[in-house]
């Protein structure tokens, strides 16, 4: 897998909130540590920070031209929130926008909440590097640098490993991550080719009902999703289907 990683701010006039501690230092921390992990378990990592901005636009616009350019499979961007000081704890959050996003987000968030953090949930705000990266795309706002009882709890270490283990799970395995469920909301045909349904010998064809789909393994590849997953009503055979942005099936390999 290849993953692109933005460290959030930490590219002035681009800089992050200062409460009880620097967003830009944690960030920074946390993406650091991120990027030593999922190199020693195989995988390709893009820096998507740049060095130079003269205003926070073009630094958003560099990290996405960052990724779209090295063809990422995943984008992460890190970042820590703030509202206002508190003692009290306020937890982590997650942006995301496509269903494969989402899918990732909840694998990430869910390791999160296992440190202690309060589960804020994925939210679809459509934050300008999510929105205009051409990859499944994911902000983490990690926690509150303003909340005392976050900042407590908060260690830069068990962040990146957690952030790690839900991108790819917790061993070294370089296969694909495993972002979910697939959810068929009305019975669909998969078909081995994209010519019409209706023109293909009716054996090629695979009826799928609605359902749930425990999905095995992913891959981004030009604006398709590629999935795999194990169709119980095909004797627990892997299939391997292809979906466009909006989910529908484009062919089955």
């Amino acid at each position: 897998m290849k993953f692109g990683i933005d460290i959030g701010h930490n590219c002035p006039p681009d800089t992050g909130a200062v409460a009880i501690k620097k967003e830009d230092d944690l960030t920074k921390a946390v993406g650091t540590k991120l990027i030593e992990k999922l190199s020693a378990a195989g995988h390709s990592v893009i820096y998507c920070t740049p060095n130079t901005a003269a205003t926070v636009g073009e630094s958003l616009r560099k990290r996405v031209d960052k990724a779209n350019a090295n063809q990422v499979d995943i984008f992460v961007s890190i970042h820590f929130n703030a509202a206002s000081p508190t003692n009290e704890p306020r937890g982590a959050e997650i942006y995301a926008i496509s269903n494969a996003s989402k899918a990732i987000a909840q694998s990430v968030l869910k390791e999160i909440v296992k440190l202690g953090f309060k589960n804020r949930g994925v939210r679809s705000t459509a934050f300008f590097v999510i929105k205009n990266t051409s990859m499944p795309a994911i902000l983490i706002e990690c926690c509150f640098c303003d909340s005392r009882a976050d900042m407590n709890l908060f260690d830069a270490e068990e962040m990146a490993e957690a952030i790690k283990v839900g991108l790819i799970g917790d061993s070294d395995d370089t296969s694909a991550p495993q972002p979910g469920i697939l959810q068929i909301s009305q019975a669909t045909v998969l078909k081995p080719s994209t010519e019409q349904a209706t023109d293909l010998n009716r054996e090629t064809l695979v009826n799928i009902t609605p359902g749930n789909f425990p999905v095995l393994d992913f891959r981004y590849e030009e604006r398709h999703y590629w999935v795999k997953w194990k169709d119980k009503s095909q004797r627990n055979r892997d299939e391997h289907f292809i979906f466009d942005e909006h989910g529908k099936v484009v062919e089955q390999e």
